[in-house]
């Protein structure tokens, strides 16, 4: 299969996960300094995880422990040091 004009690439979201163009979601990363990062270029170095542009799957990631799951055991230690940063980052990075 090749990717033709008509490719679009979907990712799913962490928090609720639903299907998206991968355009209208955000996408985090896990960087070699164990930092979550938001990307917003789509092509930062790390493990990178996906979640919608939206305020209730921003909050889902918390209650669920959905950034653990994503980034095994290093995203459990970023998740608890990090997660209001995290948060306000993407909350005033919303974008679509």
């Amino acid at each position: 299969m090749s990717k033709g004009k008509g490719h679009i690439p979907i990712r799913t979201c962490i928090s609720c996960g639903r299907k998206e163009n991968k355009k209208s979601m955000i996408r985090l990363v896990l960087n070699e300094d164990g930092i979550v990062i938001m990307d917003k270029s789509g092509s930062a170095p790390g493990r990178g995880a996906y979640v919608c542009n939206e305020t209730q799957c921003i909050e889902l990631l918390k209650e669920k422990k959905r950034l653990v799951r994503a980034f095994g055991k290093m995203g459990r230690e970023c998740a608890r040091m990090q997660f209001a940063e995290i948060v306000r980052t993407i909350s005033g990075g919303l974008y679509g």
